[in-house]
């Protein structure tokens, strides 16, 4: 769905298109490796981000550049398609082709004094998982477009000297492409996670944002296999926010979704410009509890690695 073909405020598409929010994202778990891979653009500000946890030595890489307005387009589609930046620093690149059941990821960020290179391939599977479309509206005569997805993904990621094969077998990938009129001021709570158990792959995605009635309108849901079961709103609860120990509680009203998350991996955003603010916590942790997805199998989680956002953005 491409917003920018729908009217928002009378305005002419030149001037809708610096109001539209739009990024293509996704998150990669496999042995021993976590991933976060980001185009975002906020039109005032963009971001190209790759964030990579490996677990065996405890430490999060992390490449982050924030970009010029207009240094990249997000693609108005997935069926054929390229969202890509790349500058002296490297490249990350999504060549979507959903029409042929695919979305290739090719990523080449540079060494730093500070950080490893990162130099991969991937190739997501989406005619073998699960997409959930929503379009769900803001208050006024404005929404937004999400298309999530769990989808078996495989390739080679590589850290610096550390290699990491993914196969269809043991590694999932979790889309996130997203168009919205958001706000001046854009808030948002989400997590996400998956892993494979007893064979068989399962995740989540759990949202509260700025929808309209969100008892109606969310885009909560989770996936088993090629299956996917819809979740009611909730409610985020932070205890000890920034500080050892902290759990963030996620739960609806009729006790189908009872989540703790756990974060153990920091990460944070802050910027402090005239016309763009931004107070983003994106910790990676823990996953404990149950879900009741709409006709499925209710899912035990038990210490499921994944991500969550508390996310503030004055743009």
């Amino acid at each position: 769905m491409n917003l920018l073909d729908a009217p928002y405020l009378r305005l002419p598409r030149a001037l809708r298109r610096w109001r539209l929010k739009e990024w293509q994202a996704v998150q990669l778990t496999g042995p021993g490796v976590f991933v976060n891979l980001a185009l975002f653009d906020a039109k005032l500000m963009s971001l190209l981000q790759a964030k990579i946890y490996e677990h065996a030595r405890d430490a999060k890489i992390v490449h982050e550049w924030k970009l010029r307005p207009g240094a990249f387009a997000v693609a108005d589609q997935l069926l054929a398609s390229t969202t890509s930046y790349r500058d002296r620093r490297g490249s990350l690149a999504f060549d979507n082709q959903l029409a042929q059941g695919r979305i290739a990821i090719t990523i080449d960020l540079h060494a730093t004094r500070a950080l490893p290179a990162v130099v991969g391939r991937l190739v997501v599977h989406g005619d073998r998982g699960a997409s959930h479309v929503a379009s769900l509206p803001f208050a006024g005569a404005v929404g937004m477009y999400s298309h999530k997805g769990m989808f078996p993904v495989e390739g080679e990621l590589a850290v610096g000297d550390r290699r990491y094969v993914l196969t269809t077998a043991d590694s999932l990938a979790l889309l996130d492409d997203h168009k919205g009129y958001y706000p001046y001021v854009m808030r948002w709570d989400w997590v996400t996670s998956a892993c494979h158990v007893d064979g068989q792959a399962r995740g989540f995605n759990l949202t509260r944002n700025q929808c309209r009635d969100p008892e109606r309108n969310n885009e909560n849901c989770a996936w088993q296999g090629d299956r996917i079961g819809l979740l009611p709103a909730v409610e985020f609860e932070r205890e000890r926010a920034r500080q050892p120990g902290e759990v963030w509680t996620i739960r609806d009203r009729a006790g189908r979704v009872d989540l703790r998350f756990e974060p153990t991996v920091p990460g944070d955003v802050s910027v402090n410009a005239v016309v763009v603010h931004s107070r983003y916590r994106g910790p990676f942790g823990r996953f404990s509890g149950r879900l009741e997805p709409e006709g499925l199998p209710a899912m035990t989680i038990d210490r499921w690695f994944g991500m969550g956002e508390d996310f503030h953005l004055r743009c």
